[in-house]
């Protein structure tokens, strides 16, 4: 409660003081702010005042060298200075009454400035207009014409006083602005002084005040604290007796723990600073061999222990953490421990050792191994086994396919030709045609065709007599016919390896399963197929550029997608009973990629 009223005083009287201080220093600011703005404005109307002294000195100087140039003295040199003198008062001119940044004029006047050049305006053209007429008389002339140049010289004389007087009434008045601009900035520091040594008298009232109260307040709190601390030094010794009665008690605790389980103590970077006897006979290491070692470093593993991860840890190495490890004594033999891991923090709160208590857990691990195998010896054999009863499944699958094949190509399809021969017969000796007897004729000849589809499916007579190379070819042939719209296109590197009759089985049967994917469901316009065949393995790609499909291999075995998955099924089984890999990659809108690669 009171380090809440120490913090709320604290925060009351440090703001008065920055308010004060802002206050004070804004003050200062503004006043610097205002010296600086009169100092350039006094700049600028000095700049002002000598412009206009050199107005005055330029038209001077016309009026002089005109009067030289209509007597003939020095006319060369009378010349040139006219026109210079001329083109400079234009230009001086100019820039004092628009501002010129070069010149450092300001950009701006005010209304009566405005007024009183507007004034001498008249003047100061009759004089320009004047010396530009004399100008041109010169220039076409290279001696002296008094007659030519008298009027426009007397022009020049008679508008000269007029001029000069506006130019220093110009001058008095940028002198009466200066004034008064002197005068406000007088007022202003008065006001600006005045408000400083206000601010000080309520910095004085509102907050060292206060603060002084506030202080001797405290340092009364403080003597009574005194007399109040001597009365806890006796509760203090006390406490110390109970302490160290407590302290024995911990001590007791300490040897029976030490006893009882494997202790070590290990500084934050994992070195070992202490460790039991236990922790020494598991490890086959001496106390002093222990000492500033790295503690589970022993494990011969690639990487290191996993402890090391939450002690390095810049937020987890400040808790608790238990895991269980294994570990190497000196002489090789291995142990597991299950370990928990605590940290210890000194007076102040910093994390300055760990303790390590664990438990021998060898011969747990060494028994969940031996059924972990068990278990392991139990799936492979299923597998085998699944893997056997699949394999028969699929060579009595194509003997049955070639029995039925066989049975209809020499059945079914000799009597269906046969029986196509008679209606052909038939029909060509007859005069007039049956309509219907010709559409029995078509409806057979159909039916034959499909016959002999069928029995190409159930048994690729192509495969059987030539190979798989051709049986591909063939089959791409096919899938031609059936769907004019898509580009097959085939890149075989097939070598002079012998391919057993299984493996040409499964490869073929893959891919008319593919190919018949792609025309059926894909919505493709090329499909890409390479088959390649090495030593070792033979490699099968065939690739679209189809609609795609949202696919992840657990859907191959959930049951109510397995309608929809049965041909994907059957090529992978096929693939992996003859310890060949199938892999499908697929995302809507990206096509698809069927990969197959068997060993030779």
């Amino acid at each position: 409660m009171e380090k809440s009223v120490e913090g709320k005083l604290f925060k009351k009287f440090t703001s008065r003081y920055m308010i004060a201080l802002s206050i004070i220093a804004f003050l200062t600011i503004a006043s610097q702010w205002r010296i600086q703005q009169h100092l350039s404005r006094s700049l600028d109307d000095s700049h002002v005042i000598n412009f206009t002294a050199r107005l005055r000195t330029h038209s001077q100087t016309l009026s002089k060298t005109a009067l030289m140039l209509q007597s003939g003295y020095d006319y060369e040199n009378s010349k040139k200075e006219f026109r210079n003198t001329l083109r400079q008062w234009e230009k001086v001119q100019q820039s004092l009454e628009d501002g010129n940044k070069f010149l450092e004029l300001p950009t701006y006047n005010l209304g009566e400035i405005k007024e009183l050049f507007e004034l001498v305006s008249h003047p100061r053209d009759e004089m320009m207009l004047a010396a530009e007429h004399i100008l041109s008389i010169i220039d076409t002339s290279s001696s002296a014409n008094p007659t030519l140049l008298q009027p426009y010289v007397e022009t020049i004389l008679n508008n000269e006083q007029s001029y000069l007087l506006g130019m220093d009434l110009i001058v008095f008045e940028y002198d009466r602005f200066a004034r008064e601009r002197i005068s406000r900035l007088k007022d202003t520091d008065y006001i600006m002084c005045a408000i400083l040594l206000l601010t000080i008298t309520l910095e004085v009232l509102f907050i060292f005040y206060p603060l002084s109260v506030y202080i001797r307040r405290v340092v009364i709190g403080l003597v009574k604290s005194e007399e109040h601390s001597s009365q806890l030094s006796e509760k203090l010794q006390e406490a110390h007796v109970a302490m160290e009665h407590s302290y024995n008690e911990i001590r007791e605790i300490n040897f029976a723990l030490d006893k009882a389980t494997y202790l070590v103590k290990i500084d934050p970077e994992g070195k070992i600073l202490y460790a039991n006897e236990k922790y020494c006979h598991v490890t086959r290491y001496t106390m002093s061999q222990l000492r500033d070692k790295l503690i589970f470093y022993n494990n011969t593993a690639a990487s290191e222990c996993i402890i090391y991860e939450h002690i390095r840890h810049p937020k987890k190495r400040f808790e608790v953490w238990q895991d269980e490890i294994f570990d190497y004594a000196s002489d090789g033999s291995g142990f597991w421990l299950d370990v928990t891991l605590i940290p210890v923090f000194d007076k102040t709160g910093n994390l300055y050792q760990y303790l390590v208590i664990a438990n021998d857990i060898t011969k747990r691990k060494n028994a969940e191994r031996e059924n972990r195998l068990l278990i392991e010896e139990k799936l492979k054999r299923e597998t085998q086994d699944k893997h056997i009863r699949s394999y028969a499944i699929i060579n009595g699958q194509e003997k049955e396919r070639k029995r039925v094949a066989t049975e209809i190509h020499d059945g079914i399809g000799q009597m269906l030709t046969s029986l196509r021969m008679k209606l052909e017969q038939i029909t060509d000796e007859k005069i007039d045609k049956n309509e219907d007897m010709l559409n029995v004729n078509s409806m057979l000849n159909k039916l034959i065709i499909e016959t002999r589809r069928i029995c190409a499916d159930l048994l690729p007579s192509v495969l059987e007599d030539f190979g798989l190379l051709s049986a591909i070819e063939d089959l791409i042939k096919t899938c031609k016919d059936a769907d004019r719209s898509i580009s097959f296109v085939l890149d075989s590197n097939i070598g002079e390896t012998i391919l057993s009759r299984e493996l040409e089985v499964t490869v073929y049967r893959i891919m008319q399963e593919s190919l018949n994917n792609i025309i059926k469901h894909a919505k493709a316009t090329v499909a890409e197929i390479y088959v390649d065949t090495s030593p070792d393995y033979l490699n099968l790609i065939i690739k679209d550029n189809g609609t795609g499909f949202y696919f992840e291999e657990q859907f191959l075995y959930d049951p109510n997608r397995t309608r929809k998955m049965n041909g994907l099924k059957g090529m992978k089984e096929r693939a992996e009973l003859l310890g060949g890999t199938f892999t499908l990659n697929t995302k809507p809108g990206k096509g698809t990629i069927v990969v197959l690669e068997i060993p030779c």
